[in-house]
């Protein structure tokens, strides 16, 4: 199933993605008389409902009035998350590339809030920040409470997967140990266009690409993580409990610009009127503009 938030008269709606069109659940749900249907109208408590939930969707969802995908304007596909994790160096060919230091274990860091955007949607470059790169990244999105979960279970707690763009101010990000403030400003985290259930697609082996102004940059597989699924989801509930509608960014490929052979201030940092694309096969592309 591919489910999207969109904007209708300022609400968040969610949409179910057909070949008919995008099924306005949040509208179907509200003029529904069964109460036990109201949770499915929102993408946190759709996701909470599991299972019966998503199968509940699918079925109001054939009903409900279809709109057209390309008059919609795009929400972020999770708009209150309660966290965002995100995995640095975490493919080993991006790993070298940033000098060859490989990690030990997932390296945890976070973004807030703020920093989502959707699909489409501009991103401000901060005054304050410079050499802003991009990072091209598979999203776990998860689907129940996980706490002390064995990398056996791990994947009953995902719900499913989206394309996300690890936006990095890279002089503010190297400058101290705790990346934070390099990686948080406002919609540094866009994500979309979809979520994909995690019984459509291997989360562990998809094609993921990224298109700066064109030119193909990142070209990888997310069957080269060096720290799988899995693993990661795993690894952080044995320390933080997530809830549903967390996002895990779960790292980038080889192609930043940070990476590149040239000197810093010959690098093609973004700028504002940048293109960004970022597409992961059996999920979508995610586009942003830089401004």
């Amino acid at each position: 199933m591919k489910l999207m938030n969109f904007y209708l008269d300022k609400e968040v709606h969610v949409g179910v993605v057909t070949e008919q069109g995008v099924a306005d659940l949040t509208a179907a749900v509200n003029a529904c008389e069964c109460e036990d249907c109201k949770a499915l109208g929102k993408m946190e408590t759709l996701i909470a409902a599991g299972e019966e939930g998503k199968k509940k969707a699918a079925q109001i969802a054939q009903e409900a009035k279809k709109l057209n995908l390309d008059d919609l304007t795009f929400a972020p596909v999770v708009t209150e998350p309660e966290k965002i994790f995100c995995i640095g160096l975490n493919y080993l060919a991006h790993a070298m590339e940033g000098g060859g230091r490989l990690p030990v274990v997932p390296e945890v860091f976070s973004k807030f809030n703020t920093a989502l955007a959707a699909h489409n949607e501009s991103i401000p470059l901060p005054a304050a920040g410079s050499r802003f790169d991009y990072e091209a990244e598979l999203v776990i999105v998860i689907g129940k409470q996980a706490k002390c979960v064995s990398k056996e279970e791990a994947l009953d707690y995902v719900y499913g997967y989206t394309v996300g763009n690890d936006l990095t101010a890279r002089e503010q990000q190297g400058r101290v140990s705790q990346w934070l403030i390099g990686k948080s400003p406002d919609k540094f985290g866009p994500v979309g266009p979809c979520i994909v259930t995690k019984d459509a697609i291997d989360g562990g082996n998809l094609p993921i690409h990224l298109w700066c102004n064109g030119e193909l940059r990142q070209d990888s597989n997310t069957n080269d993580l060096i720290f799988d699924i899995p693993t990661i989801v795993s690894y952080i509930s044995q320390f933080v409990t997530m809830k549903p509608g967390d996002l895990i960014f779960t790292g980038t490929c080889a192609g930043v610009i940070s990476g590149m052979k040239l000197e810093p201030d010959q690098k093609p940092w973004l700028k504002p009127g940048d293109e960004v694309i970022v597409e992961i096969e059996g999920i979508g592309k995610l586009r942003n503009v830089m401004a």
